[in-house]
């Protein structure tokens, strides 16, 4: 990183700065949490790390090494050069105060922080870059042929379908079976590998003091169950009983249709289960979820729902027609996020949108709304929560939510 500009004399921007300074947190704290790094090994992915944080900061503002690796245990806005805002990073920690564990929400922070920094079009980096090629090659191949039918088809069998044994996906389209691979070692016991209940991608694992635990990278799947663990036992045969870490949370009545509690994992053989790869769970399967769970709810009641309409404009057309009233239309848009300030910026830098364009977020982010909808309300987006929005169209339709 020695012949690395300086972020100072460049004047990159906050956007740029704050993704560069999450992703050398990222590195940095896998270095520091993860046991089976060779020494080695992890003394060049912190030397990586802090060079990118020096590149950063300038020779104004400079950092030694091992104030560096105490900093990446801190909020990660503490790796920001002085005076740039937070946006956000203030809260963020890159390895858990409490755990001394690494953050499992870093990569989806990280990629929520690089859509943004992609949008101040300044500096490509590689890693964005592998993430957007990976997100685009996806795209690409639903997009194949350009017909509204199979774009849906093959979209909704991934979001499905983000995993399964071989023979369970003997009925994907063709086009979109280079998007799936093998399951990778960290998500494997022995040769067991766990698939999250509400989102069926292998969960991650983590041996730890005689225990192992087993949790669904995507935070809103494990604050509803999917996070488990077992007793180490390198001798048993067989599959391994996984008990959850906490009792089932409790989910409002409106909301337990598009948010349900996870229950059992599946259990599959890792060498005979394939998977999409990470960017392409977190790009298209996990926002897929809330879309498709709207989907499907608000169809079995009557509504006309269509999905990803004109090649996906948007997520969602809803349209209600009865009898002596207007047609009522809602344009949706789902976002499923981490960060509410990366979001933010992100839409503030896309621009205005088309008018009447529903901003939907997960239940968990309800008290966000308001804030929402002050931020981005002068670009035209009108905000909901997701049961909010299930019951105003069910309102509208004539029939109960939930």
């Amino acid at each position: 990183m020695a012949n690395t500009a300086s972020a100072e004399r460049f004047q990159i921007s906050d956007d740029h700065v704050r993704y560069m300074a999450l992703y050398a947190a990222l590195i940095a704290a896998e270095a520091l949490t993860e046991p089976a790094m060779a020494g080695e090994r992890r003394l060049a992915v912190l030397t990586r790390a802090h060079g990118i944080v020096m590149a950063l900061r300038g020779p104004a503002h400079s950092l030694g090494f091992g104030e560096f690796r105490d900093l990446v245990r801190g909020p990660v806005a503490g790796l920001l050069p002085p005076g740039r805002e937070d946006g956000g990073l203030g809260s963020v920690y890159a390895v858990d105060p409490e755990t001394g564990e690494r953050n499992v929400d870093l990569e989806a922070l990280d990629g929520e922080y690089g859509a943004v920094a992609r949008l101040s079009g300044v500096l490509p980096y590689w890693p964005w870059l592998r993430e957007e090629l990976a997100e685009n090659r996806a795209y690409a191949l639903f997009m194949k042929g350009e017909s509204q039918r199979a774009y849906v088809r093959r979209r909704e069998f991934v979001v499905r379908h983000a995993a399964g044994l071989q023979r369970s996906l003997r009925s994907m389209p063709k086009e979109i079976e280079d998007l799936y691979v093998g399951v990778p070692g960290e998500r494997c016991y022995g040769r067991w590998c766990f698939l999250c209940p509400l989102c069926q991608w292998p969960m991650r694992v983590r041996p730890a003091d005689g225990v192992v635990k087993v949790s669904c990278d995507d935070r809103g799947h494990r604050e509803r169950g999917a996070d488990y663990r077992f007793v180490r036992d390198d001798d048993r045969e067989g599959a391994p009983a996984l008990v959850g870490i906490h009792p089932p949370p409790a989910i409002l009545a409106r909301s337990r249709p598009l948010a349900p509690i996870a229950r059992e994992a599946q259990v599959h053989e890792a060498g005979r289960t394939q998977m999409v790869g990470p960017e392409c769970w977190h790009s298209h399967v996990v926002p897929g979820l809330l879309e498709l769970a709207l989907y499907d709810e608000l169809s079995k009641r009557g509504v006309a729902v269509d999905l990803w309409p004109r090649l996906d404009s948007y997520d969602l057309h809803i349209t209600v027609q009865r009898e002596g009233r207007r047609k009522r239309v809602w344009k949706v848009d789902v976002k499923d996020v981490i960060s509410v300030d990366a979001l933010i910026r992100r839409l503030e830098r896309e621009g205005k949108q088309e008018n009447g364009l529903y901003l939907v977020v997960p239940d968990r982010l309800e008290s966000q709304v308001k804030l929402l909808e002050r931020a981005l309300g002068a670009m035209g987006w009108k905000v909901r929560a997701a049961s909010r929005l299930a019951q105003e169209v069910c309102r509208e339709e004539g029939v109960s939510w939930p």
